[in-house]
């Protein structure tokens, strides 16, 4: 027995759930295999599995979208409370919320992946997570570490209060897509 094979076992004895039987011989998709893998079994068969990793994918959304809204409300005038040198700080607690939002949803994604793929506001959510990221480490380098280095005009500018704007509405957007995935198919 190889140690994916008993890895495999493992994993689904602890979940309480069987293999799917295969056919010998049968040709499945990627996503037929990812679907039928130990993690993809125990996430859509076991009684818990599917809901932790969905109060883990919530702490996750809670990290990243709190810490922007935080870090927008700032670029906005709004919280003129926080300090500059404490806002890449945020956005550090910001990735960690990311991270953990990526693997916990790469492992929901394996429990369904053919139904999750075939949804198109899945795939919105996830084009929108990359824009919301990519526009974070733009924020992040051209304002955030700037101004914390002591150039605090960057936090008045209109470049600034134009990407926290666009910040705000990208990641409402995605919380919207996110929770639309359940109604839309």
């Amino acid at each position: 027995m190889s140690i994916f094979d008993w890895l495999s076992q493992a994993l689904m004895s602890a979940c309480g759930v069987e293999p799917t039987p295969v056919e010998p011989g049968t040709v499945l998709s990627f996503f037929d295999m990812l679907e039928q893998s130990a993690v993809g079994t125990c996430v859509s068969q076991s009684g818990s599995g599917f809901y932790i990793l969905l109060a883990f994918h919530s702490v996750g959304l809670a990290m990243v979208v709190g810490v922007m809204m935080v870090t927008s409300m700032r670029l906005l005038g709004l919280l003129k409370g926080i300090s500059a040198s404490a806002l890449p700080k945020f956005v550090t607690i910001g990735w960690w919320g990311f991270w953990i939002n990526a693997i916990s949803g790469v492992t929901l994604f394996i429990g369904e992946p053919n139904k999750m793929w075939a949804n198109h506001t899945f795939r919105w959510k996830l084009f929108l997570i990359f824009i919301g990221m990519t526009s974070t480490s733009i924020m992040n380098k051209s304002i955030l570490k700037p101004a914390a280095a002591g150039d605090l005009n960057k936090l008045l500018s209109g470049s600034a209060k134009a990407q926290a704007a666009f910040s705000v509405m990208v990641w409402l957007a995605v919380i919207i897509t996110g929770r639309m995935i359940a109604y839309l198919h």
